[in-house]
C-alpha cells in the first residue's frame, strides 16, 4: 500500500463500517414495524413504515456509511421516543431529539442535494467556501424544523391531540432544530475534504 492510496483506503473503510451500522438501523426498523404490529397499534406501526422508507432513500442514493449510520440512528432514536413515551416522560428529551435530528437531517440533505448536483460543487460541494455550505445547511434545517411542525400541527388537528402543539412549543423546536443545522453546518465546513472523500468512496 502507497501512502498516496493511504487516504482513499481510510475512507472506504469508513465507508463499509459505516454502511454496515446503518443496514443494522433498517433491520432494527424493520423489526421495530412488527413490534409496534403487536404491541403499540395501528398508528405507531405505519409511523416505523414511513421511516422504514425514509431510511432507505440515503442507501438507494449512495449517502456515505458514516452519514448514512447517523442519520438512521438518529431518525430510528426519535421515533422510538414518542413510541415509548420518552416525550412526556422527561421534559427536556424533545429539544434534545429536535437538536439531533434537525441537525443529521440537514447535513444529509445538504449532502444528497450536492451529490445530485442541486447544489453547486463537487459531491460534498468541496468547490464552496465554507460559509456557504453552513448557509445552506442552516437553512435545510430550518426548513425541515418548520414541516416538522406543519405535521405535529396536522397530527393534532386529524389523529391524535395527544401530540402537543404550542406557540411557545413550536418556537422553541425551531430555533432549536435551527442550532443543530448550524453545529452541523460547521462540522461540514471544518472536515469538508475528508467528507469529500467518503462521500467519493461511496460509489
Amino acid at each position: 500500500m502507497t501512502v498516496a492510496n493511504q487516504p482513499h483506503d481510510d475512507a472506504a473503510r469508513s465507508h463499509a463500517r459505516g454502511r454496515h451500522i446503518a443496514d443494522a438501523f433498517r433491520l432494527a426498523t424493520l423489526v421495530s414495524i412488527g413490534v409496534a404490529a403487536m404491541w403499540f397499534g395501528i398508528p405507531s406501526t405505519l409511523g416505523f413504515a414511513v421511516v422504514f422508507a425514509g431510511l432507505l432513500i440515503p442507501r438507494l442514493l449512495q449517502l456515505a456509511g458514516p452519514f448514512d449510520a447517523a442519520f438512521s440512528a438518529t431518525i430510528l432514536l426519535a421515533t422510538w421516543s414518542g413510541v415509548a413515551g420518552l416525550y412526556a416522560a422527561i421534559s427536556w428529551w424533545d429539544l434534545v431529539v429536535h437538536f439531533v435530528t434537525a441537525g443529521s437531517s440537514a447535513g444529509v440533505l445538504y449532502l444528497l442535494l450536492a451529490q445530485l448536483d442541486v447544489t453547486p460543487g463537487t459531491s460534498m460541494g468541496k468547490a464552496l467556501p465554507s460559509r456557504s455550505i453552513i448557509v445552506l445547511t442552516v437553512s435545510f434545517g430550518v426548513t425541515l424544523a418548520v414541516a416538522w411542525e406543519f405535521l405535529e400541527w396536522f397530527g393534532n388537528a386529524f389523529i391524535s391531540d395527544g401530540i402537543h402543539v404550542g406557540y411557545i412549543d413550536t418556537l422553541t423546536d425551531i430555533a432549536v432544530g435551527g442550532a443543530g443545522a448550524l453545529l452541523t453546518g460547521l462540522l461540514l465546513a471544518m472536515w469538508k475534504n475528508q467528507a469529500a472523500d467518503i462521500q467519493t468512496s461511496a460509489h
